[in-house]
């Protein structure tokens, strides 16, 4: 059980792990059965983290994770700078295909763009930038975050918002949107076909939340002429794995 160090404090660790990982709570005995601690031992290590709020007794001699859990949890997001944390993946990302590679942020009904990686081939440049919102229907990095949703969800954002057709290829009809978001959602990642800038095709995910949601996600784009579908299918496996890299530098995975 132990991995060095203080004894004291690896149980003590042990025992708050076990009692997050259990909703209904502990009692002395069992807690005593899993970890092979003695019964005074548990008893003398919960007493010290009950006087911490790490730990709560309810009736019958029950112990559950106190709150104190949850308000060190909400310091530690509000201290996380994903920008930060998703700036070198993203670096190497953008090395290993040659591609511009985007990170945005959900705000509301949009996303906003808040970093960019441009690509090697300076030729032909995006209109992203950093900083830029757009509608989250007509972006894959957009459509990425709403298949985390429910469905009923997705309903009130699309009735909730405009449909402006920004190309020829972008989708403005629900039952269309609908099977595009099961898509994604069966398949793990979403494309932008030419739906929100014209000659440009991105294939996108999303960044997983601590709480199972998603509020951020990842490119990568390129022009027509270089994403074709046999590129964006090799593409695939590098954005998952950057993407899987982010999330657990947040660690939500």
């Amino acid at each position: 059980m132990e991995k060095g160090g203080v004894q004291s404090l690896d149980r003590a660790f042990t025992l708050l792990e076990l009692l997050c990982k259990s909703p209904g709570g502990m009692a002395i005995h069992q807690i005593s059965e899993v970890t092979g601690l003695h019964k005074s031992t548990v008893h003398r290590l919960l007493g010290a983290m009950m006087e911490w709020g790490y730990v709560r007794k309810s009736g019958e001699a029950v112990y559950r994770a106190g709150m104190r859990i949850c308000e060190l949890s909400d310091y530690i997001q509000e201290n996380l700078n994903l920008v930060e944390l998703a700036r070198e993946p993203m670096e190497r990302l953008s090395r290993r295909t040659g591609e511009t590679v985007h990170l945005v942020e959900r705000d509301g009904d949009e996303v906003v763009y808040i970093y960019k990686v441009d690509s090697i081939h300076g030729a032909i440049r995006m209109v992203s930038r950093i900083g830029m919102r757009r509608p989250m229907y007509c972006t894959g990095m957009g459509k990425a975050i709403l298949a985390y949703q429910k469905d009923s969800q997705v309903l009130d954002y699309w009735r909730g918002v405009e449909h402006e057709r920004y190309t020829p290829h972008t989708i403005v009809r629900q039952e269309v949107f609908l099977r595009e978001l099961a898509d994604i959602r069966r398949q793990g990642y979403a494309l932008d076909n030419e739906e929100n800038e014209l000659g440009v095709r991105c294939v996108a995910a999303a960044v997983q939340d601590w709480n199972g949601g998603a509020s951020h996600a990842l490119s990568i784009s390129a022009p027509i002429s270089r994403m074709t579908d046999e590129r964006i299918q090799a593409l695939v496996p590098e954005l998952l794995a950057t993407r899987d890299e982010i999330a657990a530098n947040l660690g939500t995975v």
